[in-house]
């Protein structure tokens, strides 16, 4: 699967499931890919919150999205950076998560943290095609 269409995948479902590590133990939760774009996927969340936390101790990470309509699953594993990109988190704030507003007002843009997966391994998962396969980078 080209790198393109992994993008048009995750542009049409931005819910993944992110698997981070803590003290050597998995921990997953649900996360709305913020910005999504050629350069990679971009995450936004509280500076103070668990997942900062672990991603900024380990960057390893795994990201699982899932379509209903196609039966397809694509799975993406590699290391996140941390960016510190205040014109980006304003047009997250802006554009896809309007609910941060309150939050930077109160608090400002250093409460938030972004971090993108830029490349890394994929691996896809076709349930109309028998629970066909495909892997490969990203």
């Amino acid at each position: 699967m080209e790198r393109k269409a992994i993008i048009d995948f995750v542009r049409k479902n931005p819910i993944s499931h992110m698997g981070t590590v803590e003290e050597g133990e998995p921990r997953v939760r649900a996360m709305q890919t913020a910005h999504i774009a050629d350069e990679g996927l971009t995450f936004c969340t509280g500076a103070h919150k668990l997942v900062a936390k672990q991603l900024l101790a380990d960057p390893n990470v795994e990201l699982s999205y899932w379509s209903s309509d196609d039966g397809i699953q694509i799975r993406l594993r590699g290391q996140m950076e941390h960016l510190e990109d205040v014109e980006l988190k304003k047009h997250i704030v802006e554009t896809t998560f309007t609910f941060l507003k309150p939050v930077v007002e109160e608090h400002g843009y250093e409460s938030l943290a972004l971090f993108r997966l830029a490349a890394g391994e994929y691996r896809t998962w076709n349930s109309s095609d028998g629970g066909a396969e495909e892997f490969g980078t990203f």
